[in-house]
């Protein structure tokens, strides 16, 4: 078992409420030991002496802290992954979440680059020992119902968690916004949904320029959304002269057809780099959620918003119907419109910039946990 490296402080908040006070959740801080790097983590629990069922909160995509934040292309995005475990621990739930290995020096400009690369590094398989090492530590802390054990995970979260409460034998599982399809499907079925839509309107009748892709590039949608069109550029292009791909521009025309010529060469790029990829390669992954359903037979609840830009709610509601085809009596899909893939409002696919969680799929969750729990 991997050496815990536990700097424990207790400390006490409080609710205020009509008429006096209740007393808030206890925060206990800890500090793990991922592969060798001392890592954050937090574990909220009700007060009270009565152990409380746990829940572990295993975030997205990429170095994201204990609450789900990240840098992006522009910037800080903040996770709402604190203010869920709030919510839940408020409601009776032990709620343990941690820092993504590498996560804390990207923050940092002066280590950023290097925790990036060391982060890029890992396997879903050092991610699921992770993730693991984060439960068992959370279960053998006072105040927990070790009996007792849920998970959550979010996006590629979702993998790492449904895999985690299989070995782990939990009583629920809970995804939000699931990868169901192969990586590789995924990542090109983001670019024929999202993408495709997003470049449209600077491609007359489907046919898009070297104009097109450069004001595409700081058009209004998501981030996802603009650098969909670096796909349609040269490799040595650069922001002062942008070329055009000529590997996708097939016919020498200047001009790329959407459908006809990009949609195919990114669907093989995909094939290609997840191949190649230490997180995604075949020899080191972890089943997508599609792959599993068959062998989930304990409760899943399933969010999906309907606006969401990384994941189709057609694969949310496919996994829904393959765990009731395999037999799983107790799944539960929740679609939520105007809602993106962190559950927060979204306009629009192409606009979904992972806004704050809403309070309806929070206190949804809290509901169902209740439901799963004694």
């Amino acid at each position: 078992m991997k050496r815990l490296l536990m700097l424990a402080a207790l400390t006490l908040g409080s609710l205020g409420l009509a008429g006096g006070t209740e007393p808030g959740p206890l925060t206990q801080a800890l500090t793990l030991d991922f592969g060798g790097q001392p890592t954050r983590a937090e574990l909220l629990r009700p007060a009270g002496t009565t152990p409380a069922p746990l829940v572990l909160l295993v975030q997205g995509t990429g170095p994201e802290d204990l609450n789900g934040s990240f840098q992006s292309y522009g910037g800080l995005v903040q996770g709402s992954l604190g203010t869920l475990a709030q919510t839940l621990a408020r409601q009776g739930f032990a709620v343990m979440r941690f820092d993504k290995r590498y996560a804390a020096a990207t923050f940092d400009p002066k280590t950023a680059q290097v925790a990036q690369e060391s982060y890029a590094k890992l396997t879903l398989q050092d991610l699921l020992a992770d993730a693991k090492t984060a439960l068992e530590t959370a279960k053998k802390q006072p105040g927990i119902d070790a009996e007792q054990v849920l998970i959550y995970g979010w996006s590629e979260g979702s993998v790492v968690a449904a895999a985690l409460a299989q070995a782990a034998g939990a009583q629920g599982l809970i995804v939000q916004g699931p990868v169901v399809r192969p990586f590789a499907d995924a990542f090109a079925h983001q670019f024929e949904r999202v993408g495709l839509k997003y470049l449209e309107p600077y491609a007359p009748d489907g046919q898009i320029d070297l104009k097109g892709v450069v004001a595409s590039l700081y058009g209004p949608g998501s981030a996802l959304a603009r650098t969909q069109g670096q796909f349609l550029l040269a490799p040595d292009s650069t922001p002062q002269v942008p070329r055009l791909s000529t590997v996708l521009d097939t016919n020498g025309d200047g001009q790329i057809d959407l459908r006809g010529e990009a949609l195919p060469m990114v669907q093989a790029f995909f094939t290609q780099s997840v191949a190649q990829s230490p997180l995604y390669a075949p020899a080191t992954t972890l089943p997508t959620l599609g792959e599993l359903a068959p062998k989930l037979k304990m409760p899943v609840l399933i969010l999906q918003g309907e606006n969401d830009g990384n994941i189709d709610p057609a694969d949310a509601r496919e996994l829904d119907a393959a765990l009731a085809a395999a037999g799983n009596t107790e799944h539960t899909l929740k679609l939520y419109p105007g809602l993106g893939h962190s559950l927060g409002p979204a306009a629009d696919i192409t606009k979904d910039e992972f806004a704050p969680m809403a309070g309806g799929p929070m206190n949804d969750m809290a509901a169902w946990l209740r439901a799963h729990t004694r």
